[in-house]
């Protein structure tokens, strides 16, 4: 199944940028990208998607940056720097394509080739373990966006009259290396299973998972085709988000949550071949799984399916239902001031958590709240009433928490209470 290529949407930006928001949907609508996410009622269709950022690292994640002059158009000229991640890791990420054989492509029933997934992985590394020159060291680093992921971003680049452009960002890269060795500092690390939401993809949530992996986690990010913002398979093979139905949302995510089960499997392959840099570094014994959005929601379902999972997180994603699945594992559900999710936590007998972060809005969880802060570091444009790495220092700061509770069983900071209430969240233990 193709659909029309969204790129056509941004060779005119000044176009769009004094165009209504609603009419934009309308637009992209016709052409059967944007539906994706306006058929997702969690959040505000077209405000809700985004754009990219510069770096080099710097100092710790919790400084701020320097703040510099912004316009009210395209916001900063300057060079970003983006902070060191807060563990004690240096970060390198791998990628790959994986294919199902036990699956037919579901959303494209003209095909018989099986269903293939782009999977990304975050993870501990060494900078002096690389297994690069050091001419390329310094070359090999991860694309804060790359242009593909750029031209097949789903929604506008602009927000209430500002805009981002991809000239400001060419150049930007993660201080996370390509392809390095894992660290040899233990046998082997725990492994968190991450999904994104539905139009996003892998790419979007880069900082939380680099800062996971810089505190001792292998993160195993799925790019769940035909839902992520584009899959790029190489020599033109190029999919991106089908729309979801407006009649039952959640109707893909048992697809999903298939997607889930067969990367889990295949880990025990990886984990096993003598030639894979992961060979016997994939700690499968403490196997946890969280997500974003749509991707929160089919980390439940899968708990619910999978007994190999030991802890779960759902992070602002409505469980479509619910009432069908029921977890044994210890489960948080972290949510942004507005959500207000239906969900009976008696289908989860161990111990659950509510976490509500009062100043998040849904994209705060995303990298799209760093790329417009980084530009314009305007609260009004709808990210959130809070500091971008903030934002993502206190989502990792909870979600690394809860999985050292029930992974690693390590003391906890967030979890040992009944009650936690702070100027940032309220966490509330509901079984």
């Amino acid at each position: 199944m193709t659909l029309a290529n969204p790129s056509d949407h941004y060779k005119n930006p000044l176009k769009l940028l004094f165009t209504q928001v609603d009419k934009l949907c309308a637009t992209f609508a016709k052409k059967r990208v944007l539906p994706v996410v306006l058929s997702v009622l969690i959040l505000s269709a077209c405000n809700q998607q985004e754009a990219p950022v510069q770096t080099v690292a710097t100092a710790s994640f919790s400084k701020a940056l320097p703040q510099q002059e912004a316009n009210n158009f395209y916001g900063r000229q300057a060079v970003f720097s983006y902070p060191d991640f807060a563990g004690q890791y240096d970060v390198a990420s791998h990628s790959m394509v994986i294919s199902d054989p036990s699956r037919i492509e579901p959303f494209d029933l003209n095909s018989i080739e099986n269903r293939k997934l782009q999977v990304r992985f975050y993870y501990p590394t060494n900078s002096q373990t690389t297994t690069l020159s050091n001419q390329q060291q310094t070359q090999e680093k991860l694309p804060v966006i790359s242009k593909e992921a750029w031209d097949y971003l789903v929604g506008p680049h602009e927000r209430n009259g500002k805009m981002l452009r991809f000239e400001n960002y060419r150049a930007a890269k993660w201080n996370i290396s390509l392809d390095s060795v894992v660290s040899k500092a233990l046998p082997s690390y725990p492994v968190l299973i991450f999904s994104h939401g539905y139009g996003y993809s892998a790419e979007s949530y880069s900082a939380l998972s680099a800062e996971l992996a810089s505190k001792g986690y292998i993160v195993v990010s799925i790019n769940h085709t035909y839902g992520a913002n584009h899959s790029d398979f190489g020599d033109n093979d190029i999919v991106w988000a089908q729309p979801l139905p407006s009649d039952e949302i959640g109707a893909y995510l048992p697809i999903w949550s298939d997607d889930q089960m067969f990367i889990i499997n295949q880990l025990s392959i990886i984990n096993s071949d003598t030639n894979n840099r992961f060979y016997n570094k994939l700690d499968l014994s403490n196997l946890g799984i969280f997500g974003h959005s749509y991707g929160g929601a089919a980390a439940y379902v899968t708990a619910s399916r999978d007994p190999q999972v030991r802890a779960v997180i759902d992070i602002d994603g409505t469980i479509f239902n619910y009432e069908d699945h029921y977890i044994t594992q210890p489960f948080a559900f972290i949510l942004s001031k507005n959500h207000q999710p239906k969900f009976d936590y008696s289908n989860a007998s161990n111990d659950a958590y509510e976490i509500r972060l009062t100043s998040f809005k849904h994209v705060s969880f995303t990298d799209h709240i760093l790329w417009w802060q980084w530009d314009h570091d305007d609260h009004a444009l709808g990210l959130g009433k809070v500091d971008a790495h903030r934002a993502i220092e206190l989502t990792t700061e909870i979600v690394s928490d809860f999985f050292a509770k029930y992974l690693t069983s390590q003391t906890s900071q967030w979890f040992e209470d009944e009650r936690v209430l702070t100027t940032e969240l309220e966490l509330i233990k509901k079984s």
